[in-house]
C-alpha cells in the first residue's frame, strides 16, 4: 500500500498550489500553499488574518494536510499512484467530495465513506483503470460549478498532470511487486486465495464495473459536451472531451487487459 507515498504525494501537491495567492475569483480568498484561511482558522482554533496566512510556514501546512485531508481519504492505505489521486481531489474538492467521486468511479454507492464495500472495489480492477475513471469522473463534476469558467483550464491541466504522475507511481509500484510462486499459482487455480493476491480477474469484460462506469462518464461527458458546444463554453468543451476520452480509454485498458478473461 501507500504508506510510503506520502512525502511524494505532498511534494506534488505543494508544486501544484504553489505559495501565497489572494485571487479575488477564488471563493476559498486568500491561500497560501493551498491551505485557505478558512482551513487554517479551523486549524489553529481561533480566527486568523491574511497576514497569518501568508506567513504560514510548510512544517504547519504538512501537518494541516496530513491530518485534515490525507487521513481523511486514508492516504497510507490506498493502492500506489491512487492516493495521489484521492489527495489531490480532496485538497481541491474536500475528502468527502473525493471519496464521493471515486464512488462514482468505481460504480458503488456514493456516500461519501470509505466503507468495506468500497475498500473491496478497488481490489476489484487494476488501479490504473481505476485513476483513468477517478479523473474523468471529476473533470465531469467540476465543469459543473460556476467557477469553471475562471478556473477550468487550471483545473484540467492540473488533473492531467496529477494523472500522469498517480499511474508512474502504479507502474513503479508494480514492477516492484514480487511475482507469484508456483504455489501461489497453483492454489489461486484451485481458487484458495483471493483474487488481489493473484491480478487475476475471472469476470466477463462486459460484466466489469469498469466498463459500465466508463459508459455513464462517457453518457455524461457527451451531454456536457454538447451544451457547452452551444453555450460556446470553450474550456467547458475541453474538459468534456478530455473526461470522454478517459472513459473510452478505460474501456479499452479492461478490453485488452494482459489478465486472462474467462
Amino acid at each position: 500500500m501507500a504508506q510510503r507515498n506520502w512525502q511524494a504525494c505532498l511534494t506534488a501537491i505543494l508544486n501544484e498550489e504553489g505559495g501565497f495567492a489572494d485571487n479575488p475569483g477564488d471563493p476559498g480568498g486568500a491561500t497560501n500553499m493551498g491551505i485557505t484561511r478558512k482551513t487554517l482558522s479551523a486549524w489553529r482554533g481561533e480566527p486568523v488574518s491574511r497576514e497569518d496566512v501568508m506567513m504560514l510556514e510548510k512544517n504547519e501546512a504538512a501537518r494541516i494536510y496530513r491530518e485534515k485531508f490525507w487521513m481523511a481519504i486514508e492516504g497510507d492505505d490506498l493502492p500506489d499512484g491512487l492516493d495521489l489521486v484521492m489527495f489531490d481531489d480532496g485538497v481541491l474538492s474536500g475528502p468527502r467530495t473525493a471519496i464521493r467521486d471515486l464512488q462514482q468511479a468505481l460504480g458503488v454507492r456514493v456516500d461519501g465513506l470509505m466503507g468495506p464495500v468500497t475498500r473491496a472495489a478497488l481490489l476489484a480492477q487494476p488501479v490504473t483503470e481505476i485513476i483513468s475513471l477517478l479523473q474523468a469522473a471529476r473533470l465531469v463534476r467540476l465543469k459543473t460549478l460556476p467557477h469553471f469558467v475562471l478556473f477550468g483550464r487550471g483545473w484540467s491541466r492540473r488533473l492531467q498532470r496529477i494523472e500522469r504522475q498517480a499511474k508512474a507511481l502504479a507502474k513503479i509500484a508494480r514492477a516492484q511487486s514480487p511475482a507469484p510462486t508456483a504455489a501461489q499459482e497453483t492454489a489461486a487455480q484451485k481458487g484458495q486465495i483471493p483474487m488481489a493476491e493473484t491480478n487475476q480477474d475471472t469476470k466477463p469484460f462486459w460484466a466489469s464495473q469498469t466498463i459500465w462506469s466508463s459508459i455513464a462518464v462517457i453518457g455524461s461527458s457527451v451531454t456536457g459536451a454538447l451544451l457547452a458546444w452551444k453555450g460556446n463554453d470553450i474550456a467547458g468543451f475541453g474538459a468534456a472531451l478530455t473526461a470522454l476520452l478517459g472513459g473510452v480509454n478505460a474501456i479499452v485498458g479492461r478490453v485488452r487487459a494482459s489478465t486472462p478473461i474467462a
